[in-house]
This record gives C-alpha cells, structure tokens and sequence, in this order.
C-alpha cells in the first residue's frame, strides 16, 4: 500500500499581532488622568451649620438631611457635582473636603479638622456623645 504524504503547515506567529498597539500621546494622558482620579480619595460633603455644635449633612439619595451623622450623607467624588448640588439648595450650605479609606468609607477624622465661618463640625451624633456629667461638691 502507498502511504499518503500530507503536508505540514508550520504557523508562523508574527510578534505584532498578539500585542496592543501602541497608545497615542492623547490616549496615554487620558489614562493618567483616570488612573490619577481612581486613587484620589478626596471627597465632598455638603454641610449646613443652622446652630451652634450641630451640623446637618445632606443626603441626595431622599431629598433630606442627616443630623450630626456624616456618615450618612452623600459623599460627592467631584466638587462640581456638589457645586452644581449646592446651588439647588438653600443659602448657608457649604462644600467640605474629606477623605475615605480604601473601601470608600468616610474617615471621621479627616472632618474633626475642618471648620466652616469658624465652627468645628459635629462629626457623632448627638444621642452618641457622652454626656457630661456634673460632680457634687460636698
């Protein structure tokens, strides 16, 4: 019997072809910005100081305003967003930078150094503060 002889194609890779092109200088600026952006954890809150030792933290999510918790109010990832929020709103309501950890969750201390027109901001809320308790003299 005859055999049959078939022939072996060998592919040949060409390197160019697995490989991304290369990013334009548009491209690689637009990248570093949005990798910047991604690991800014700078955010905004908006906050309004009606009386003294409160402050009220405003929720998007239903129209309404968190008492003394800013753990509870929108946090705004772009100071334009909050600016174009805060024109919406009444007068008296101010833009205030804050940071989160790494899972997008407000650190309170980074609000315990801010002040708005000379008032530090109320950052527990009141039914969690310890009450002052006064000493008799006897």
């Amino acid at each position: 019997m005859a055999t049959i002889k078939s022939k072996v194609r060998v592919k040949t890779e060409r390197p160019d072809e697995d490989e991304d092109p290369p990013l334009s200088a548009a491209e690689q600026r637009a990248f570093a910005r949005h990798l910047k952006d991604t690991e800014d954890r700078t955010r905004y809150l908006l906050v309004s100081l009606t009386v003294p030792g409160f402050s009220l933290y405003y929720r998007v999510q239903d129209d309404a305003w968190s008492f003394d918790d800013p753990l509870q109010a929108t946090l705004f990832k772009r100071r334009p967003a909050a600016k174009a929020i805060q024109a919406l709103l009444r007068q008296g309501v101010h833009i205030v930078p804050c940071k989160v950890d790494e899972d997008g969750v407000l650190v309170l201390s980074s609000l315990a150094t801010h002040t708005v027109r000379g008032r530090r901001l109320a950052t527990v809320p009141s039914w969690r503060r310890k009450k002052k308790t006064r000493s008799r003299a006897a």
